[in-house]
């Protein structure tokens, strides 16, 4: 019943400048000069195909798809379809956030290419080491530009940096990435 309800192959069309290599649980995308990467669950196998397309299909035999596990890989097929689109989309275009360090006396510097320190109002400085696909710009020194090719990395590093400074409601002080509303609160209640 839940068979036929279920489509067992899903195939995603790949661009001919894109190349795709399977290795156990991951699928590397990449082109002349970037390259993005997305992890399977271990439910699910791909191939390429002969007429260029990457084919999903789930592991699990027919006759074991009960209604719980059906419930379940429906929505995992489409998130890892979707992750494995946007690693493709990543690849023609990169993604960027905008970080803004507000507080007084807060800065961010850039010490190399590879390491950044924020100085957040602690005691001590907070060295956080920069992924090696991730690039950041310091145009200023309480704002950060973060570019990446691939967007959950780049969304990982923000949440380490977000994860230094968390937010104050009260002060609308710390780490903000520019878009996301922070929304002010008055006073304390006791």
């Amino acid at each position: 019943m839940f068979v036929k309800m279920f489509s067992n192959l899903e195939k995603i069309n790949i661009p001919k400048d894109v190349s795709v290599k399977i290795e156990d649980r991951l699928i590397t995308l990449s082109t002349s000069n970037l390259k993005a990467s997305v992890k399977m669950p271990k439910v699910f196998k791909a191939y390429l195909s002969e007429e260029r397309s990457l084919v999903l299909s789930n592991s699990l035999h027919p006759e074991k798809i009960t209604k719980r596990t059906f419930r379940k890989l429906v929505p995992m097929q489409g998130t890892l379809r979707a992750k494995i689109l946007r690693a493709i989309s990543s690849l023609s275009s990169s993604f960027s956030r905008e970080i803004n360090i507000v507080g007084v006396g807060y800065k961010v510097e850039l010490l190399s290419p590879n390491t950044l320190s924020l100085k957040l109002g602690y005691s001590h400085d907070i060295v956080v080491g920069i992924p090696k696909n991730v690039d950041v710009v310091c145009p200023k020194e309480t704002l950060l530009i973060i570019k990446s090719s691939c967007n959950e990395s780049l969304g990982a590093f923000v949440a380490l940096l977000k994860k230094c400074k968390t937010p104050d409601v009260y002060k609308n002080k710390g780490v903000l990435v520019k878009g996301e509303v922070l929304e002010k609160k008055k006073f304390k209640k006791k």
